[in-house]
């Protein structure tokens, strides 16, 4: 899988709120995530439209997040930023991977959704999803499967 500049700058604006747990400026932002202001503001209008983050223009204008940023889940983004990403476009020779690949797909996804915004912003703490380790890691940090 291959993230989209797109997504790139989409998941650094909202490290950026959420590091900061105030309002941003929009041209600080698009430093951050190395992009032009015009670039980050369309990836802004995303975010916004998707409810994560508030705009607000003007001179004391800016960014901010709406949601806590350990409610923000990476795949979430992936799929706003880059929905057509994962699409299956096979000729009818390869047309027998699709439920393997369509497996592969829900497969990284599903494991992206085990982390958020929050564990970039908190980079130093090792955040690993159970039902996504190996059967003999899940057991060796005590994670036996039950609920």
């Amino acid at each position: 899988m291959r993230l989209t500049r797109q997504t790139e700058i989409a998941i650094s604006i909202l490290v950026s709120c959420a590091r900061r747990r105030r309002q941003i400026d929009t041209n600080l932002a698009a430093a951050e995530a190395g992009t032009s202001k015009d670039r980050a503001a369309h990836v802004v209008l995303q975010l916004s439209k998707a409810g994560w983050i508030a705009t607000r223009r003007g001179r004391f204008g800016g960014l901010k997040l709406l949601q806590p940023p350990d409610h923000i889940l990476l795949g979430d983004v992936v799929r706003l930023t880059q929905p057509r990403a994962f699409a299956l476009e096979t000729s009818n020779q390869e047309a027998f991977l699709g439920p393997l690949l369509r497996d592969l797909t829900n497969s990284m996804l599903d494991l992206l959704d085990c982390h958020s915004i929050a564990d970039l912003v908190e980079a130093h703490r090792d955040v690993q999803c159970p039902d996504m380790m190996p059967p003999a890691l899940r057991l060796a940090q005590g994670h036996d499967g039950r609920a």
